[in-house]
């Protein structure tokens, strides 16, 4: 199964194979770090599914595809990333515009690496369908990008 978070983590394309054929499936998208659930009902064609859903897939979600007696017949988990790159981008436009005295500008790059690193940590347990520890990953890095003002020396 394919998924990808697309326009800044509101939209999700859902691609699934290996289903019965013309037969109607729900896909359901539960995003673990915000609470909130989107559902649609979509239609087999040659035993692959494939649909661009409305769906706030910032933080963690979770995606789970049934088929019409309530079976569940893929489960997956995905990272949508695209509030925590953007925190990446402006550490790294800060350490490269810094103007500080000290090593105040060092510590922000090091913070972007961190991040990245969390992050990419996530995504690979999200492949792995670890919810728990992927939430965790992506929570520690939302942490890390609390804006740190001034040089602060």
């Amino acid at each position: 199964m394919g998924l990808k978070n697309l326009q800044g983590d509101t939209r999700l394309k859902v691609t699934a194979s290996n289903l019965a054929p013309n037969s109607r499936y729900t896909i359901e998208v539960t995003n673990l770090t915000k609470g909130t659930t989107a559902v649609v009902k979509k239609p087999s064609r040659g035993g692959k599914l494939t649909t661009v859903l409305s769906a706030d897939t910032r933080g963690v979600s979770k995606v789970i595809i049934k088929n019409s007696k309530g079976a569940v017949v893929k489960s997956y988990v995905t990272v949508g990333t695209a509030e925590i790159e953007c925190c990446i981008a402006k550490l790294v436009t800060d350490s490269i515009n810094c103007t500080c005295k000290c090593d105040k500008c060092i510590e922000d790059l090091q913070r972007a690496q961190t991040i990245r690193l969390l992050l990419q940590a996530a995504q690979y347990e999200a492949t792995l369908g670890l919810e728990i520890t992927t939430q965790e990953k992506y929570t520690k890095a939302k942490q890390l990008c609390t804006e740190v003002c001034a040089c602060g020396c």
